[in-house]
């Protein structure tokens, strides 16, 4: 076994007996459902209505009056509008849903994205000054700014309004801005904080096109940019971004815009139905590579662009700049690796701080997910250039990155994110005293012993369980993402039905049989425990999710395993 199994909560047989004859859903869905907390008839009513009607009125928002206001008078009195975004995906589109919707309905309006190596992260007095050279009198800064507290005042000592559109944590003090649209900003009325930057965005293009009297439907075309957004950045898939992601993805099947058509021909997946999977880790990483390796303009373009020609150009240079992406990220996950091995006391660190000169900061990110993943430890990764350090970090569920950060803000230049990832810059000096600091007020947080990685069954099943109906229920429950992954079963006594075998990149392939049901089956990176499936045994014990695959026309499911043990 590589998990230490979390098996199910007992169910209220009761409650989930009604569940499941008043809404016609599958015993094993049903207590799923329990389980989850979706157990009464208004929450199931929530979960399985997907209508866009149900979008919750942006001028909840707090500051959402205030910023369609300013944004009416700049576009009537003519004035220069910059759009300022940040360069991984979720500002990507962002940027791209402000900067379209804008320019179509009159506005004069450019955008600017922040070079990671010139520049930095969010609103800087460099970007200002960018502004300023433009004749803008209005920033909008999308997926950025909260924390922004001088770059504000610099802008406004320079003439520049600004309003901020964001969704990370606020600190103490907010920016002196003609607005501030966050749903996670003190004492927010919205009724849902876990917006994407891309939601908050597509939020503010609702307020004005409703102000401005278009039909509501005149936004729903940036469905496909808000489902990206949403899905790339992690944030939970539940209520309005259930609604975003659900909707976009629609979209994007039945009928993606140019840039998007042009990704999906280059993953050669086109005319396939993509999930969020699909999203997170083919088309991500491709939005992704011209931020981290270059200037993320040419996605913004990308997505923005009404010529397939031109999207299938730009598609084919963020191919090139993925690819280049990949081969930095392998080397520095090595790097990272082997610092681990000679100088980190595995057995007693709760959190991993690791720094070397010059590791290139746009890989760090999605290297510190990679450590994260390997060690079962939340990961800080450091690149230091001339004495200063730029990290980015990522956490585990039983750990809260943004609330410790807070705690040790005096170690740092500069921070910012969320529970899961943030970004920091720090004196190089300051390094060890931070993996020092952080480890202590992990030691509060959870016990070592808790590392053990943990895999969280969702429910016990039998092969011959999966009829008609349930696996209509299984799918009913996607999209899948935070607070709604896929559900893992197991399912124990399996026999090896013929033989197994290595395919791919050290991928288990085999089929399983219980009584007489048959069903494929393939273990991603588990090849190198083939030789436990060689010894003597009788029967295995399974966890594992369900998918849906399609081979030669044909779709049939199969089970992906995540963890199994011989008996």
């Amino acid at each position: 076994m590589i998990y230490q199994w979390v098996l199910p909560k007992t169910v209220n047989d009761e409650v989930a007996l009604k569940i499941e004859k008043e809404f016609n859903i599958h015993p094993v869905i049903a207590r799923i459902l329990y389980n989850r907390q979706i157990d009464t008839k208004s929450k199931i009513d929530k979960y399985f209505n997907y209508d866009l009607s149900n979008l919750y009125d942006p001028f909840l928002l707090d500051g959402m009056d205030k910023a369609v206001e300013r944004i009416i008078t700049a576009m009537r009195d003519g004035e220069n509008i910059l759009i300022y975004g940040d360069y991984d995906v979720d500002g990507v589109t962002s940027v791209s849903i402000l900067y379209d919707c804008l320019f179509n309905l009159g506005g004069k309006v450019s955008f600017f994205i922040p070079d990671r190596f010139k520049e930095g992260y969010g609103l800087s007095e460099q970007g200002i000054k960018i502004a300023k050279k433009r004749n803008t009198s209005l920033i909008i800064t999308v997926d950025c700014g909260v924390s922004a507290i001088n770059e504000v005042e610099f802008a406004n000592e320079q003439g520049i309004d600004v309003i901020i559109c964001d969704h990370h944590e606020t600190g103490d003090k907010i920016p002196n801005a003609v607005a501030v649209v966050n749903p996670k900003i003190k004492n927010s009325h919205y009724p849902f904080r876990e917006l994407a930057g891309c939601g908050v965005a597509f939020k503010l293009m609702q307020a004005l096109t409703a102000e401005l009297n278009f039909p509501k439907d005149y936004v729903y075309k940036y469905l496909d940019l808000v489902a990206m957004g949403t899905a790339a950045d992690i944030v939970p898939l539940i209520d309005e971004n259930r609604i975003f992601v659900k909707n976009g993805l629609d979209l994007i099947n039945k009928s993606p815009g140019c840039g998007i058509f042009a990704l999906l021909e280059n993953c050669g997946v086109l005319g396939q139905e993509l999930t969020v999977n699909a999203i997170v880790f083919m088309l991500a990483p491709r939005i992704n590579s011209v931020g981290r390796m270059s200037n993320a303009k040419k996605a913004v373009h990308l997505l923005t662009t009404k010529s397939l020609q031109q999207a299938r150009n730009i598609a084919r240079i963020l191919e090139k700049e993925n690819e280049k992406r990949k081969s930095i990220d392998e080397g520095t996950f090595e790097e990272a690796k082997e610092i681990v091995k000679e100088n980190v006391d595995i057995d007693s660190k709760r959190i991993l701080v690791l720094s070397k000169e010059n590791w290139h900061i746009g890989v760090i990110g999605i290297v510190a997910s990679r450590v994260m993943e390997k060690f079962n430890r939340p990961s800080i990764m450091i690149s230091i250039q001339e004495g200063v350090g730029k990290g980015s970090a990522r956490s585990t569920l039983n750990f809260d990155m943004y609330s410790a950060l807070k705690k040790l803000d005096y170690l740092m230049i500069n921070f910012g994110g969320h529970r899961y990832a943030a970004g920091i810059t720090i004196l190089e000096k300051n390094i060890a005293k931070l993996d020092e600091e952080v480890n202590k007020l992990s030691a509060d947080e959870f016990k070592i012993e808790e590392m053990i990685p943990k895999l969280v069954i969702d429910s016990k099943i039998e092969l011959n369980q999966f009829n008609a109906n349930f696996l209509n229920n299984l799918k009913s429950l996607a999209p899948f993402g935070p607070n709604n992954m896929r559900p893992v079963f197991v399912t124990y006594d399996l026999q090896i039905y013929g033989k197994f075998s290595i395919v791919g990149n050290n991928h288990l392939k085999m089929k399983f049989k219980q009584n007489d049901v048959v069903i494929d089956a393939i273990g991603y990176n588990l090849g190198k425990y083939i030789d436990e499936l060689k010894k003597p045994y009788r029967q295995l014990n399974c966890a594992y999710v369900l998918e849906e695959t399609k081979w030669s026309g044909q779709k049939t499911i199969q089970m992906r395993i995540k963890d199994f043990e011989v008996n």
